[in-house]
C-alpha cells in the first residue's frame, strides 16, 4: 500500500491539506447544492408521474407513496424509489421506481405495487412481542440467534388474501453452514403464521473457472439476479473492468457463471471462500481480521459488509496485491502471467491481511521476507486443503505463471534455487532491491517450512524427517499470531516457531526438535 506522508512531514502536509480544503469549499458547496436541487426535482417529478398514473395502477386515496431513496446514477439518470402504504402501513413488496432523464422526462417505470387492497382495519389486536416469541419458537433455536428480533407492521397479500401482519426478522450470523436470516409473518389479529422464509437468499452457483475446473460456490440472489457474493462467509468479488478505479458487481441471471469475463471472478470468489474455510476450520480464525472482516464493499443485500476481492484490475497487469483493505488481482499480459487468481495466490494475498493484523511484519528486509514466506506458506496450505497434497502444493503460482511453459512456477518451496531464491541463510540477498529482497529471501523460510513438513535431504547433504504439513502449519500460524513482532528477523522466526512448538507440543518433543532441525538446515541458528 502506497504511503504518501512520512512522520517528519506530517505537520507541513496537514497545513497544506487545510488550505486546500478551504480553497475548494465554495466549489464543493455549489456542486452539493446543484446535486440536491437535481434530486429534489427528480423526486417531485417522479411523484407527479405516480399521481397521474394512480388510476391505471388501481390505487385509491388510501394508497400513498413514501420516498425510499432518490439518486442519480453514473450516466446522469435519476431514479425515484418509493414505498406503497395503505392507511399509513407499508405494503410488503408494494414499490415503484420512476426513472427520469436529465431533462426530467420519464424514461421508464418499474411497478410492483399492490392494487385494490381489501382490508377493513390496520389496527392490530395481537401483541407484537408475542408475535416475536412465536417466530423464535417456530425457528427452534433461540440461543442460536445473534441479535434481538425486529418486528414491524405490514400489509401483506398472500395468495388472494390481504393480511395485516407483523414481520419478525431473526438473525443468525455465526459463520456456520446454518447462518440464516429467518423472516416470519405473523397475523396481527390471529397470531397465526402467514408466511416464512430465509432472507439470506444464498444460492449455490456453478462456474467454469480458469484453474479449478467446474466449481460450485455460494452466491447471493435478489429476485432473478445472482451476485458473486457469499453472505454467510461475508466475502464478495467485484469487477474493475480493466480500470484502476471503477468497481462493478458481478451479476448473472441463471447462476451458471461460465462466460469469459466471469471466469477470473469465479476463481477469486472460490479462492476467497476456500481461504476463509481453511483458516476457520484449521485455525479457528474467522476472516482476515479474526472477526469476519474487514468489510470493504457492501453486499447487494444492502447491509452485509464483505471481505472484498477485485478482479480485472487495469490492463495486462502482472500482479496481485493486498492494500490494507481488500485484494486486487490483475489479468496478466498473457505471456508472463494469465489472471492471477489461482488458489495459492488468493491464499497468499489474504494472508498478507492476516499478517498485517497480527504480527504486522514490516515489508522490508528480513521481516519483509518472512511476510512473503508466511503468505506463500498459507497459500500452499489453502491449495492443499482444497485439492489434497501433490507435487504442485509446493509450487507458487504455477497455474498462472508463463502459460507457454509447462511445469514451471513463480517460486518453489521444495527447491527455492530453481526459482533463483536462496535456500540457505549464508547465501541470502543483501542488496537494496526488492525492498531488501522480500521476494528473494522468502525462499529461506519457505524451504524451512517444507523441510519441517516433509523432511528430506538438503543440497548440502543434511537430512531430517518431517512432521507433516498440518503440524507445521499449526506451528507457523501460532508463531505468526502470538510470537512474532513487526521487526522479527530470521533468527527471531526460529525463536518464534520454537516457542510455538513448545506451547503446542512441549519442549523436547519430536515436533519441537523438528523445528530446531529445519532452521539449522537452512542455516539459521
Amino acid at each position: 500500500m502506497r504511503k504518501l506522508l512520512t512522520l517528519g512531514l506530517l505537520g507541513t502536509a496537514s497545513a497544506v491539506l487545510c488550505l486546500s480544503l478551504t480553497a475548494h469549499t465554495a466549489a464543493q458547496s455549489l456542486a452539493a447544492n446543484q446535486k440536491q436541487e437535481k434530486l429534489a426535482l427528480a423526486e417531485q417529478r417522479g411523484l407527479d408521474f405516480l399521481q397521474s398514473r394512480s388510476g391505471s395502477l388501481n390505487l385509491r386515496a388510501v394508497d400513498e407513496f413514501r420516498t425510499k431513496r432518490v439518486f442519480v446514477d453514473e450516466d446522469g439518470v435519476s431514479h425515484l424509489h418509493v414505498q406503497q402504504t395503505y392507511l399509513g402501513v407499508p405494503v410488503f413488496g408494494g414499490e415503484a421506481i420512476v426513472h427520469l432523464q436529465d431533462d426530467g422526462a420519464v424514461s421508464a417505470f418499474t411497478d410492483t405495487t399492490t392494487s385494490n387492497i381489501k382490508l377493513a382495519t390496520v389496527v392490530p389486536s395481537f401483541d407484537g412481542n408475542l408475535a416475536a416469541e412465536k417466530a423464535i419458537a417456530a425457528y427452534g433455536c433461540g440461543d442460536c440467534l445473534t441479535a434481538p428480533a425486529q418486528t414491524d407492521l405490514f400489509v401483506l397479500r398472500r395468495g388472494k388474501r390481504d393480511n395485516l401482519v407483523y414481520r419478525v426478522q431473526l438473525r443468525r450470523e455465526d459463520g456456520t453452514e446454518n447462518t440464516s436470516l429467518p423472516v416470519y409473518f405473523i397475523n396481527a389479529n390471529t397470531g397465526k403464521t402467514v408466511w416464512q422464509y430465509d432472507n439470506l437468499q444464498t444460492a449455490t452457483g456453478s462456474g467454469q473457472s480458469l484453474y479449478s475446473g467446474n466449481i460450485s460456490f455460494t452466491t447471493y440472489q435478489s429476485g432473478s439476479t445472482f451476485y458473486l457474493e457469499d453472505v454467510p462467509r461475508k466475502v464478495g468479488t467485484f469487477d474493475s473492468r480493466n480500470t484502476t478505479s471503477s468497481i462493478y458487481r458481478f451479476t448473472d441471471t441463471d447462476n451458471i457463471w461460465s462466460s469469459a469475463s466471469q471466469r477470473a471472478g469465479d476463481d477469486a470468489h472460490y479462492g476467497a471462500a476456500k481461504v476463509y474455510d481453511y483458516f476457520l476450520g484449521t485455525h479457528n480464525r474467522r476472516g482476515i481480521d479474526g472477526s469476519g472482516g474487514p468489510a470493504y464493499y457492501t453486499s447487494a443485500d444492502g447491509r452485509t459488509g464483505l471481505i472484498s476481492s477485485i478482479v480485472h484490475y487495469s490492463t495486462r497487469y502482472n500482479n496481485a496485491f493486498w492494500n490494507g483493505q481488500y485484494m486486487t488481482y490483475g489479468d496478466g499480459d498473457g505471456t508472463t502471467f494469465t489472471p492471477l487468481v489461482t488458489l495459492d495466490i488468493c491464499g497468499h494475498e489474504m494472508t498478507h491481511g492476516i499478517t498485517e493484523r497480527t504480527a504486522g511484519l514490516v515489508y522490508s528486509n528480513e521481516s519483509g521476507a518472512l511476510n512473503e514466506a508466511v503468505s506463500d506458506i498459507f497459500g500452499a496450505m489453502v491449495e492443499r486443503y482444497t485439492r489434497g497434497e501433490s507435487a504442485d502444493t509446493w509450487k507458487i503460482g504455477e497455474s498462472a505463471y508463463t502459460p507457454s511453459t509447462s511445469g514451471d512456477a513463480l517460486r518453489y518451496m521444495d527447491n527455492p534455487t530453481r526459482g533463483n531464491q536462496p535456500d540457505f541463510y549464508a547465501t541470502r540477498y543483501i542488496g537494496t532491491g526488492d525492498n531488501g529482497g522480500v521476494h528473494i529471501n522468502s525462499g529461506i523460510a519457505n524451504y524451512e517450512f517444507y523441510l519441517l513438513a516433509k523432511g528430506g535431504t538438503t543440497p548440502r547433504g543434511a537430512s531430517m524427517t518431517g512432521i507433516g504439513a498440518d503440524k507445521a502449519a499449526r506451528i507457523w500460524y501460532r508463531a505468526l499470531t502470538s510470537y512474532m513482532t513487526s521487526n522479527t528477523n530470521f533468527r527471531g522466526a526460529r525463536t518464534a516457531t520454537l516457542n510455538s512448538a513448545a506451547a503446542i507440543y512441549g519442549t523436547g518433543t519430536t515436533e519441537y526438535n523438528a523445528v530446531a532441525n529445519s532452521w539449522t538446515l537452512v542455516g539459521v541458528n
